[in-house]
């Protein structure tokens, strides 16, 4: 019997405010190449586990800031926090039926720890997005055969769909496999991650599919204080202000 982990993603309702990734990347990038390629980005922490819950769209706030470039520290309980923050988005608070990924990014912003936020349209942007600035946060259909990875820790999207789950893509192997950090604990994959091949995440992401990322603020970064010249000079200005 396999194992049922606990989901709660919904898709997000078409919202025409929300930034396109793909205007944030260059037009002399060249999207759609397909040579292999491995980028890993670290995630220099523990696995989180939403135990049996459905905060995954809360703990895929926390594994991205935990997640390199930039490294938040955070807790379980940092995860079942943002849950509920997201909650307050969506407008029923403390309720437990799961949440969206927008809220998760708007969520993010709300608390100072992302400026800005955009969507990736599609595969070839959230691959060139991955290889170059950073992982995403991915709001996806669920199906019952991911539930458990094969031999070589690959997950497939066959059965039926089971619902929604969010997770975070911070990996590309051998051009073609992306690694899926998730918050089921260690015990899911390897020490909680696992891979999905690029077909099969083309598959799951076209049914709905969100994949999400952002310009990240270490929570550390504090305002610069003013040097004395600074501080002269608004002095002065000031003064002229007071005397028009």
């Amino acid at each position: 019997m396999r194992t049922r982990y606990p989901l709660g993603r919904k898709e997000s309702p078409p919202d025409a405010r929300d930034w396109n990734l793909i205007d944030h990347i260059p037009a002399s990038a060249k999207l759609g190449e397909q040579e292999p390629v491995n980028v890993n980005w670290p995630f220099p922490g523990d696995t989180l586990n939403q135990d049996q819950t459905n905060h995954c769209v809360g703990f895929s706030m926390a594994d991205y800031l935990i997640n390199l470039p930039i490294n938040t520290p955070c807790t379980n309980k940092d995860g079942h926090d943002f849950y509920y923050a997201c909650k307050v988005l969506d407008g029923e608070p403390g309720n437990e039926d799961g949440s969206y990924v927008r809220s998760a990014a708007k969520a993010l912003k709300n608390m100072g720890r992302i400026n800005a936020y955009a969507f990736a349209p599609n595969i070839t942007t959230l691959r060139w997005w991955l290889i170059n600035k950073g992982p995403l946060i991915m709001g996806t259909a669920w199906t019952e055969g991911m539930f458990t990875p094969d031999a070589e820790n690959i997950i497939h999207p066959y059965g039926n769909i089971v619902g929604g789950h969010a997770y975070i893509i911070d990996e590309l192997k051998d051009g073609n496999l992306y690694g899926i950090q998730n918050s089921w604990g260690a015990y899911w994959g390897v020490n909680g991650k696992a891979y999905i091949s690029e077909s099969d995440l083309s598959f799951i992401f076209a049914d709905g599919g969100e994949a999400l990322s952002a310009v990240e603020l270490s929570a550390t970064m504090e305002k610069k204080p003013a040097s004395i010249l600074e501080i002269i000079i608004q002095f002065i200005l000031s003064l002229f202000s007071k005397e028009k």
